[in-house]
């Protein structure tokens, strides 16, 4: 715990060192978050004795030097016992038109996955389709370009992809484990300043031996006004296996809204994945939805304080309903 700790302190200060020496040269910007959680639930979902959990803190450093060139840094605290990167990149960046960056990177794959810090999201736990389906907090390593043109938005991106596990949200990692590179990208629609779409792809080959593909398509939509906001995104992939296996596939979808009353945001959530793949012993056959209801209490700008109870149903049936409430803070 000590030496995990003493590394949080160690990078955030050496973000926080290098951004100052260069004060007079480069445009910084430090922020952070908080979040902490109770959970209580039945007997099967894990937390049948309630419990505090899921700590994170998050710490960023951001800037541009010259107008052109920029960069983002993210270090991330899961627990007092675990520590990761976030992001870590440069980037040269003339114009809104044209923006190429290196190093890692959230991969932009819908709305969830870059900004899924628990003060910019509505609900608590993240919706199943995104859950089981690509890694939480997915990043990659290489090289991305992405930009906006009029109402069109774009991003696209080669690295090293995911590698095999047990499930696809298992398939994290950061040094390639095959020959073969990942491509994949989002394109983005604004119809209005409220409502917005768009479109996501990831393919690669995610084995040793360069015998599994797996291709993920993404579809995202959010309708947002002073008084309601409405969140929507649908995922399916597909996995060639070795000829002896048939193919795996999977997919989901979950919509999520709120109804804001001042402070009071009272917040419902439909959610459900399917995920079925013969290649591991004994198969993966996952088959689960889930109904949520909560409230969000807005104490200021960046300060929540967030309640979610989480029906949820499998095959087979398990008792893993689940009462969740999260403090949540953005600086």
């Amino acid at each position: 715990m000590k030496k995990i700790v003493s590394h949080v302190i160690l990078w955030f200060g050496i973000l926080t060192a290098g951004a100052a020496s260069l004060s007079g040269q480069v445009q910084v910007k430090f922020g952070g978050y908080l979040s902490l959680e109770y959970l209580k639930g039945q007997a099967d979902s894990g937390y049948a004795n309630g419990s505090i959990d899921n700590f994170m803190a998050g710490f960023t450093a951001s800037g541009l030097v010259s107008q052109k060139f920029g960069f983002t840094l993210e270090a991330r605290a899961l627990s007092a016992t675990e520590f990761q990167i976030e992001q870590a990149w440069v980037g040269y960046m003339p114009s809104k038109v044209f923006n190429i960056k290196a190093g890692l990177y959230l991969v932009p794959f819908g709305n969830w996955n870059e900004a899924s810090r628990p003060y910019q999201t509505l609900l608590i736990g993240t919706p199943l389709n995104l859950q089981y389906l690509y890694p939480q907090s997915w990043r990659d390593l290489g090289v991305m370009v992405n930009g906006q043109i009029s109402i069109l938005s774009y991003a696209a991106y080669i690295g090293n992809g995911l590698r095999e596990a047990d499930t696809l949200s298992d398939g994290q990692q950061f040094s390639d484990n095959n020959k073969n590179k990942a491509i994949g990208g989002r394109l983005g629609l604004s119809f209005s300043q409220e409502i917005q779409a768009g479109v996501s792809l990831y393919t690669g080959k995610y084995d040793d031996l360069d015998q599994r593909q797996l291709t993920l398509e993404g579809f995202d939509f959010k309708w947002i006004t002073s008084q309601w906001e409405i969140w929507a995104e649908a995922t399916q992939g597909f996995i060639q296996n070795p000829e002896s296996f048939a193919e795996g596939k999977c997919k989901g979808y979950s919509i999520w809204g709120v109804m804001s009353f001042a402070h009071f945001q009272p917040i419902g959530s439909f959610q459900k994945v399917r995920y079925e793949d013969p290649f591991h012993d004994g198969g993966i056959a996952l088959d689960q939805s889930r109904w949520t209801a909560g409230l969000r209490i807005v104490l200021t700008t960046n300060v929540f304080l967030k309640a979610e109870f989480e029906w949820n149903h499998e095959v087979p049936e398990v008792k893993n309903n689940l009462f969740r409430v999260q403090a949540a803070l953005g600086f």
